[in-house]
């Protein structure tokens, strides 16, 4: 079995976006605690998306997460320029959701 196939394999794919969303949470801690509140909720954001995405139930029940999660995002990041966030993170966030609605994921 080669790379490409056990990485397209489903319980891999959950098992990233599960370490994903522990590293990320860690992030949120850290970023919250050097006082950058703006960021720390993005990146808080973010580590739900990835636990949802890594959680059977969630990713089962809600048809196409992944796309309709990364849309979610999308506009979070817009309400995040338009606050004046001083972040690129909210500019990712919405080049995902562009991405999704063109279902390049």
């Amino acid at each position: 079995m080669d790379v490409a196939s056990r990485l397209s394999d489903i319980g891999t794919e959950r098992a990233l976006f599960a370490l994903g969303a522990v590293i990320t949470g860690v992030l949120t801690i850290l970023v919250f605690l050097s006082g950058n509140d703006d960021q720390g909720a993005l990146f808080g954001v973010f580590s739900i998306y990835l636990g949802g995405a890594a959680t059977p139930a969630i990713r089962n029940s809600v048809p196409d997460y992944k796309r309709t999660g990364a849309i979610a995002l999308g506009g979070v990041g817009v309400i995040a320029i338009l606050m004046g966030t001083q972040s690129g993170l909210p500019v990712l966030f919405v080049i995902g959701a562009i991405a999704a609605l063109m279902n390049l994921f």
